[in-house]
């Protein structure tokens, strides 16, 4: 790298452009992220009451906090939490390592892509119909694959193990494509424990890190589903314990204090975990001689060893496909929902062009806001880097957002769902990394050759950048297709729901419905990212991916 001998007010004129073009979207930081957390920390310190509004609501000070440890409730679910995370972390770890390195020991280049496609696939199935198969396929009444003795999900010993195992199956595909992908860097190493074995290890490791940036956060919208009140002992966490005491039952000072208590730790663990992979795995995430293909490694001598372990959790991973998209045609009707009720193409219309616009917006804000993360000598560079840490860790979805809402009279608006789905913060660093790994080079020689940042903006960033960027949007676009709690909390009509919105509304009415046209709808929602998964598949590299490490 060369050292830039220019003043700092020669630096701050030649790099103008990348304090220009990230205006617009700090603009909208600011006011639907900053604020927001702003509000929520406020009212984090005061008994809020509405009719009062948060500014002449009394000040308490730290009782908020106190009144939370000193509740058993609290204290159980802070505990519950920690350990179905970690228990998450460490398994996913464990399996994610075994089969990279079963999948490496495959000859069959097609085959390893197949595998590797079909256990991608849960990621993309909305947690709500994930939830909803889990559900049916331990159901003891229905019963509809194997006979289920045991009452899984309401049973206190077996929830938790139910929880890790569930989430796991959902989310493996992701660390076992990082490791995979690390693993076909070293295939020149002759050892197969320096080829194979030591890679998979610092990628998975650099995984799990990354996950702890997480640590008191869990997939709500799957916990949220599997939850009831005869596990809430052991399987109630900070998330499903916020939403319940603050949107239910408007306990909104608790469920601030609780927000800013996940974030005070989270933001730890975050730069902590930054720090860390930067300074000792960023070569195992991202490398320039990383392979652009995600699902794609160098032929090697291999003996199909690990055949057996993959064949075996396929078919794990085909149970929920199968509950999906076969099992509804071959058995009755027992739900008291035609497709009708549920289907409707206006609405499946309308909101793919919402989440597509807010995708798109979102992919112009993240190219802004990663550009001047390539410029290592950019003044102010570690400041902006820590911010945007701190938005992404800032989250969404809290008491202040809703106020907000009410407030500017988005509610039982798009627009909402809209505005909150602009920031996925993770995918500015992501492409950070992508470019500076790959073609950091090429932009420190465009820069000795005279080339303006303008220049280098549309001739280089971009067109190095556009296919990693497109699979963010693919991911984005799921997320925001298979999530209820946007339209949940936003929407008061529900038909204005969204179609997983829908499918939960649904489901609270009768809960006993496994079969039938309710499955048939189920599988219907999970179509679209399902489907755009497959169709952009090659985009999607492990580097991508880890651009979801916030969002398991």
């Amino acid at each position: 790298m060369v050292k830039s001998s220019l003043s700092l007010s020669h630096r701050l004129w030649k790099y103008k452009l990348h304090y220009v073009i990230v205006i617009p979207a700090l603009i909208l930081i600011l006011a639907f992220k900053i604020i927001p957390f702003v509000l929520n920390v406020h009212m984090a310190f005061t008994d809020f009451i509405p009719a009062r509004g948060l500014w002449d609501s009394s000040w308490v000070g730290m009782d908020n906090f106190r009144l939370l440890f000193e509740n058993v409730d609290f204290r159980r679910v802070l505990a519950n939490t920690l350990i179905i995370k970690l228990s998450y972390v460490v398994f996913t770890g464990l399996v994610a390592l075994g089969l990279s390195l079963a999948l490496s020991s495959i000859r069959s280049e097609k085959l390893r892509n197949s595998f590797s496609t079909l256990f991608l696939i849960p990621f993309f199935i909305p947690s709500l119909v994930f939830a909803f198969v889990v559900m049916n396929i331990l159901s003891p009444s229905l019963a509809p694959i194997f006979p289920v003795r045991s009452l899984f999900l309401g049973d206190t010993e077996l929830f938790r193990p139910v929880i890790v195992i569930v989430e796991t199956i959902k989310t493996c595909g992701i660390p076992i494509l990082v490791a995979l992908a690390a693993i076909g860097v070293k295939q020149a190493e002759q050892s197969y424990l320096l080829r194979n074995v030591l890679p998979a290890i610092r990628a998975i490791a650099a995984f799990m890190i990354l996950q702890l940036s997480t640590i008191l956060s869990m997939d709500f919208e799957l916990l949220h589903q599997l939850n009831n009140p005869l596990v809430y002992l052991v399987g109630d966490t900070l998330n499903t314990y916020q939403f319940r005491i603050g949107l239910m039952q408007a306990d909104y000072s608790a469920s601030a204090a609780i927000s800013l208590l996940q974030f005070c730790v989270q933001v730890v663990f975050t730069l902590l975990a930054y720090v860390i992979v930067r300074s000792f795995f960023l070569r195992d995430l991202f490398s320039a001689a990383r392979d652009n293909s995600p699902l794609k490694t160098e032929k090697r001598n291999t003996s199909n060893t690990g055949l057996p372990a993959l064949i075996l959790y396929s078919l794990i991973v085909l149970l929920p496909l199968y509950m999906l998209f076969v099992y509804p045609f071959l058995s009755k009707s027992s739900t008291p929902f035609a497709l009708g009720d549920l289907f409707s193409a206006g609405n499946f219309i309308i909101y793919f062009i919402v989440y597509f616009v807010t995708v798109c917006i979102s992919l112009l804000l993240t190219l802004t806001l990663a550009y001047p993360l390539t410029v290592r000598d950019l003044p102010g560079r570690n400041l902006y880097k820590a911010f945007l840490l701190l938005v992404a860790v800032m989250g969404g979805g809290n008491i202040a957002e809703y106020l907000l809402v009410k407030e500017l009279g988005m509610m039982d608006t798009v627009y909402s769902q809209m505005v909150f789905g602009f920031f996925p913060i993770v995918g500015v660093f992501v492409i950070k990394s992508i470019f500076n790994s790959r073609c950091g080079v090429l932009k420190e020689k465009a820069a000795l050759d005279g080339r303006s940042e303008l220049w280098m903006f549309f001739n280089l960033f971009i067109p190095k950048v556009w296919k990693p960027l497109v699979a963010l949007g693919i991911l984005q676009f799921a997320s925001l297709w298979g999530s209820f709690y946007s339209s949940l909390i936003f929407m008061n009509s529900p038909e204005h729901f969204s179609p997983a919105a829908r499918l939960l509304s649904v489901f609270y009415v009768d809960k006993e419905s496994g079969v039938g046209e309710l499955s048939l709808y189920a599988g219907i929602v999970s179509l679209p990212p399902i489907v755009l998964f497959l169709v952009f598949r090659r985009f999607l590299t492990s580097e991508v991916l880890l651009s979801q490490i916030r969002k398991l």
